[in-house]
């Protein structure tokens, strides 16, 4: 524990502060740190502060008033190791900031693996070490300025355990010998997150409304038009779009069509707050233009469309889908690990898209990791395999699967 051994935090908003900061830390062996953006307050995501603990230290960074870039060698390095709590979320937000994340351990993923009934990191370090950590500003716009002193004690409180606590689940993680399912869960995280770094949805702001595909066909393109309209404002104000209009307010105006303020005005949140009164005009506007359109242009009816798929071709998906999962099942049963240790979810799903399994395309699986294959590649081509067999070769197949697994014995009498 390091909570009473640590010294004052250090706030930090100057380019050459920082590099000489990241030159002490690129000395020691590992640091620990946190993020915070302003994903809730803002409308695109930005990285406000970075929190690290090294050696005792401290540092809390104004990712605002300095730019990360002389951290970029330390967070990259593959021999210093960087502690985090959810890899995926500050690795996307600081590959946005320009610098990437490697050589990481994700205490969170740690917990998962390891079956903890919680693992937020307030609940992590209550259950550990007895620690209470004061979430008060889990939700606190960290794009405000200035940082006040207690602001700065508040973000330390993220880091000052971290590390320990990375001791302590790691420990445990060896212990159990999922060391290496771990690693390469974290590798695949990283991965997925950098590379999706930066890259913006493709799809118009009214298909990104959740709920859309439930939506009748003849107010689409009043939707079209009202999600733009508060896109625009969101866009302008720096605010997420649903702090302009929540969806289910622009669900209803398309319903209800209004033609004036006053039936805009009868709608529960339509001109409920200052934003949304400041475009009632515009809103009656876009759904004049929905109604006049009619129908949503050609290039977006792709997003409407839903694959075509045999039935033939979807009850095989779903065989494999279930024979894996029962493989997996039973494998983690015998090791005594959760499922995940076994075969993660994204890859279970990739392992099932497969319409002709083999051993190459198996090795193609982002996130198996050279060392499932090697140890489960032939089960789980047997998994996969087994779901093609039909009901009268399904219960002998299966007992062989299952004495493969080390539970029972194979046989040869049919069933």
């Amino acid at each position: 524990m390091r909570e009473d051994t640590r010294r004052k935090p250090v706030l930090i908003s100057r380019a050459d502060e920082l590099e000489r900061a990241a030159a002490r830390m690129a000395q020691s062996p590992r640091v620990a740190l946190d993020l915070e953006s302003n994903g809730m307050h803002a409308y695109r995501a930005t990285a406000c502060i970075l929190q690290i603990e090294c050696d005792f230290e401290i540092t809390i960074i104004d990712a605002l008033a300095t730019s990360l870039e002389p951290l970029g060698p330390l967070l990259a390095s593959s021999t210093t190791e960087k502690i985090v709590h959810d890899v995926a979320f500050d690795a996307r937000i600081l590959a946005e900031a320009g610098v990437f994340l490697a050589n990481a351990r994700d205490t969170a993923l740690a917990a998962r693996m390891l079956t903890r009934p919680a693992t937020g990191l307030a609940a992590l370090l209550e259950g550990e070490f007895g620690v209470h950590i004061d979430k008060k500003m889990q939700q606190h716009d960290w794009g405000e300025r200035p940082l006040t002193p207690a602001m700065v004690e508040y973000l330390a409180g993220d880091v000052v355990n971290l590390s320990a606590l990375a001791d302590r689940l790691f420990g445990e993680v060896a212990a159990r010998g999922i060391a290496a399912e771990v690693e390469e869960e974290t590798r695949y995280r990283l991965a997925q997150a950098i590379s999706g770094a930066s890259v913006l949805d493709p799809r118009p702001p009214y298909v990104r409304l959740k709920g859309i595909d439930r939506v009748p066909v003849a107010e689409l393109p009043l939707l079209r038009h009202l999600a733009n309209v508060r896109e625009a404002l969101a866009r302008e104000l720096n605010v997420p779009p649903y702090k302009v209009l929540g969806p289910d307010v622009l669900f209803e105006i398309a319903r209800q069509k209004p033609e004036t303020v006053d039936e805009l005005e009868k709608i529960r949140g339509a001109t409920g707050g200052r934003r949304a009164r400041s475009i009632a005009s515009e809103l009656l506007d876009a759904v004049g233009a929905g109604l006049e359109d009619g129908e949503i242009p050609e290039e977006d009816r792709v997003w409407f469309e839903k694959p075509r798929l045999s039935g033939a071709f979807v009850r095989a998906r779903r065989a494999r889908e279930q024979s894996l999962s029962r493989w997996r099942k039973g494998e983690a049963k015998r090791r005594g690990v959760d499922e995940q240790v076994v075969l993660p979810g994204h890859c279970l799903q990739n392992l099932a898209d497969l319409e002709r399994p083999c051993p190459d395309a198996i090795a193609r699986v982002p996130g198996l990791g050279e060392f499932r294959i090697v140890r489960d590649g032939a089960l789980i081509l047997a998994a996969l395999n087994l779901a093609a067999l039909n009901p009268a070769a399904l219960n002998l197949a299966a007992l062989n699967l299952a004495a493969l697994n080390g539970v029972g014995t194979p046989t040869d009498d049919t069933p």
